[in-house]
């Protein structure tokens, strides 16, 4: 895959062309590829400050905005919501989830796969970064292959993240664009 920087209204290449390598963004100037490396680990090292601290603020938002859900169903079979607590399993399952898609790394995790599995729910764990960072296209494709699997037999698929606004509706929008066709001259006609 070719990521190319583009300069105000021009649409050809400007500078040095990046490619993705082993699952890293290497560029072709050193300078580049250092710049993006620190990027990335000041943004990991801000979201793991900021995890407890935004997760209570939802917790007590829920607590007391009567608008504010933990999760919303979409459709028949999509659930999108923030990250699960242990307590919320069995709920989960009583509303049909029989498959969860993680899209937190290991740090904000707060399910153990073995609980899941202990309630016959298949667990999808994508770890994917918070803030600035979305799921990459194989990993949007294995996540909705999971949640077509789960549909096919009549199973919810509970998709999340931490707080259940950004990496999980990213996966769950584009489950929907595909699954019913949505698009940009449809939308427009």
């Amino acid at each position: 895959m070719r990521i190319r920087e583009l300069g105000d209204g021009d649409a050809g290449p400007v500078g040095e062309q990046e490619e993705e390598v082993e699952g890293e963004v290497e560029a072709t100037d050193g300078g580049e590829v250092a710049r993006l490396k620190a990027k990335r680990a000041l943004v990991g090292a801000g979201a793991r400050v900021l995890f407890y601290p935004t997760l209570l603020y939802n917790v007590l938002r829920n607590r007391f905005e009567a608008d504010f859900r933990w999760w919303d169903r979409v459709d028949q079979f999509i659930l999108l919501g923030a990250v699960p607590f242990p307590s919320d399993v069995l709920r989960l399952k009583q509303l049909g989830v029989h498959g969860v898609v993680t899209l937190n790394e290991p740090y904000e995790t707060l399910v153990p796969t073995s609980l899941y599995q202990a309630h016959g729910i298949d667990h999808l764990v994508i770890p994917t970064r918070d803030y600035m960072f979305a799921p990459s296209l194989e990993d949007i494709c294995r996540a909705i292959d999971f949640i077509h699997w789960n549909t096919s037999h009549g199973s919810t698929t509970y998709v999340h993240c931490k707080a259940g606004r950004g990496r999980s509706t990213t996966i769950v929008l584009c489950y929907l664009v595909g699954e019913f066709k949505f698009g940009i001259l449809n939308s427009t006609l």
